[in-house]
């Protein structure tokens, strides 16, 4: 009777199958020959094992999630903070505009466009195209500090307080000890300083004395009277009196040309007394007035320093100033004029 091996397969423990069968022939062999009784009616069963282990649809790993890094607040946008508001701007006349239009388009009266641009003082309807404009961002007068200024001084000369300049925020200036040369300052409220006194009225105050004050000591002797009047200046005409400047505008002096003579000495034309030194940004610019013994006075603008005080008492030819292009002034010439009687005159008539 042939014998029938049985092959029997060894199951992992993940259900996967093991090794193949063992040949039977070679199974039955084995089995007779080692067991001391043959009377089995089958052969022992061989069973095949397995030298690995196999994995079947392994589980995924679980990994743990990682841990979101939070988002940083993002700051605010800071806002947007308004320009700072400038003491006075320049204005461009555009077409069409009028100074109490412009005057009406910045808040501010005409009169302080007009005080601050000397030109329109003639003719304020003859705006020009292009023409540059002076306008303070309140009503106020624009000035120039120069040497030896206090902020005393300018507001007592402008009739103002010292508070409402230091107040006013454009100006940037902390303290009255901060004022130096060359600021330039917006004066509120402040109006430009009375003009020259006609003779007339010097007449009639000679007829009314004030009561005289106690005596103070004698000042010093003045120097000797003058002969009539010297030129403050040497140098050619550059623009003549009674010239034509559009609309009922005339000329009411003489420019005295000071090409490439910046700086050059200004004298006094005449004896007398200063009975004004003012820096303005615009007009005459920086500026003295002389008014002599017969009452006449003479005024020279657009100096670059000025070298005598308000009181002072001057001989004829001493210097007063020096040439510059100060205020409304295009190129460097002393602007000269003289008042007789109360009223202005062609200084060519005058001059030797």
């Amino acid at each position: 009777m042939a014998f029938i091996a049985v092959g029997v397969t060894a199951t992992g423990a993940l259900g996967r199958v093991a090794p193949p069968f063992v040949s039977a022939d070679v199974a039955l062999e084995e089995a007779v020959s080692e067991s001391p009784s043959v009377s089995y009616l089958r052969p022992p069963v061989v069973l095949a094992t397995s030298s690995g282990i196999y994995i079947v649809n392994p589980e995924p790993q679980q990994t743990e999630p990682e841990e979101a890094t939070p988002e940083a607040t993002p700051e605010p946008t800071p806002e947007p903070q308004p320009e700072p508001q400038p003491a006075f701007i320049v204005y461009t006349v555009q077409l069409g505009d009028s100074v109490a239009s412009i005057a009406a388009g910045f808040g501010i009266d005409v009169d302080y466009i007009l005080w601050n641009n000397a030109d329109l003082h003639e003719d304020p309807d003859l705006l020009l195209v292009g023409q540059k404009l002076q306008i303070p961002s309140v009503n106020g007068l624009v000035y120039n500090v120069r040497l030896g200024d206090t902020l005393s001084g300018i507001a007592s000369f402008y009739q103002i307080d010292v508070p409402s300049i230091l107040a006013f925020v454009p100006n940037e200036i902390g303290s009255a000890d901060t004022v130096i040369e060359g600021m330039v300052l917006v004066l509120p409220g402040a109006v430009p300083p009375p003009p020259p006194i006609p003779a007339a009225v010097i007449a009639v105050e000679a007829t009314n004395p004030e009561p005289e004050p106690e005596p103070e000591p004698a000042p010093p002797p003045p120097p000797p009277a003058s002969i009539g009047y010297v030129w403050p200046f040497s140098g050619s005409i550059s623009s003549y009196f009674g010239e034509y400047r559009g609309g009922s505008s005339y000329h009411l002096a003489i420019d005295i040309d000071a090409f490439g003579r910046y700086g050059a000495p200004v004298v006094a034309s005449s004896t007398g007394t200063v009975v004004l030194t003012a820096s303005l940004g615009w007009g005459l610019g920086t500026y003295v007035v002389i008014r002599h013994a017969d009452g006449s006075e003479t005024i020279y603008a657009h100096l670059a320093a000025i070298y005598v005080a308000q009181g002072q008492v001057v001989g004829q030819g001493e210097q007063i100033g020096a040439i510059g292009c100060t205020g409304y002034c295009t190129g460097a010439h002393l602007h000269f004029e003289l008042w007789i009687g109360g009223s202005v005159v062609n200084p060519l008539a005058y001059l030797p």
